[in-house]
């Protein structure tokens, strides 16, 4: 299955461009040579196991839901182990970003994440390989997809040393705990009218912890992971034509159906209107 994108890939909102994604059952051509790409790309594997070769030596192993990076311009070989269900999907893409992270990322930069990183990181797949890209808008949806995942490994790159200045390690697990429950909160009240003072409240924590805890251990802020979730059910609710505009926006937590507009195109790039 293999989906041509460039003609979608016009996009209003500072996020990286995707060219096109594949999904590969058998896809022994990239194992013979050494060869490399104009873009970015990203593969993870659904079912089976590769090894990426680089031409320096390098080599990074890599079963089943795992994911490897491979930045531009860089040979490479894709080695994949031939079995029965082998199947990888690679997403390549544009970043203004990219040679600053892939500066100090290693291809297996996901490989050891925390456990609520790796859950989004497989739902996020999920979400990238089960769309049907019918429509200009599901490439806006998935580049904010492919955003988050990139905001993941930014964060798991990047931000370790800071972390361990101020964050000892007892606190980075009750962090990330603590994290989790709001995230599992969020995902099952977002529809109501709530807030980190609320959420934190009903934790039995103080507001300044919850938003520590954030910072800590997850890469979008309370807010951020709360806009997320609600901007992601109203996308499905407006494609599904289930409610209308009004609906769909106290469905998702919004009072003002005009705040929610500007909040939808802010996120996605395109409006609640434009939502086939």
């Amino acid at each position: 299955m293999y989906y041509r994108l460039n003609k979608f890939t016009k996009n209003p909102v500072a996020m990286p461009k995707i060219f096109h994604l594949s999904r590969l059952y058998v896809p022994m051509k990239y194992s013979d040579n050494f060869h490399l790409d104009a873009n970015n790309e990203v593969c993870h594997i659904i079912n089976g196991s590769m090894v990426l070769h680089l031409e320096s030596g390098k080599e990074y192993p890599a079963g089943k839901n795992d994911t490897l990076f491979i930045p531009s311009g860089v040979k490479h070989k894709d080695i994949f182990k031939v079995t029965k269900g082998l199947e990888i999907f690679t997403i390549k893409f544009k970043w203004k970003t990219a040679d600053k992270f892939f500066a100090h990322a290693a291809p297996d930069c996901l490989k050891t994440v925390r456990p609520t990183d790796k859950h989004q990181i497989l739902l996020l797949f999920d979400m990238l390989r089960l769309n049907e890209y019918e429509h200009p808008e599901d490439i806006y949806v998935a580049e904010a997809s492919l955003a988050h995942l990139l905001s993941i490994a930014w964060r798991n790159v990047f931000s370790e040393q800071k972390n361990t200045i101020s964050c000892t390690g007892e606190e980075k697990n009750t962090f990330t705990k603590m994290v989790y429950d709001a995230q599992s909160y969020i995902c099952s009240h977002y529809s109501e009218n709530i807030g980190i003072e609320y959420v934190a409240n009903q934790m039995k924590v103080s507001r300044s912890t919850l938003i520590r805890a954030f910072r800590h251990a997850s890469e979008l802020s309370f807010c951020e992971y709360l806009r997320a979730i609600r901007m992601q059910a109203a996308y499905q609710l407006l494609r599904e034509k289930t409610y209308n505009l009004s609906d769909c926006a106290a469905q998702c937590g919004f009072s003002d159906p005009a705040y929610f507009s500007k909040t939808f195109k802010k996120h996605f790039g395109f409006s609640p209107k434009d939502c086939k």
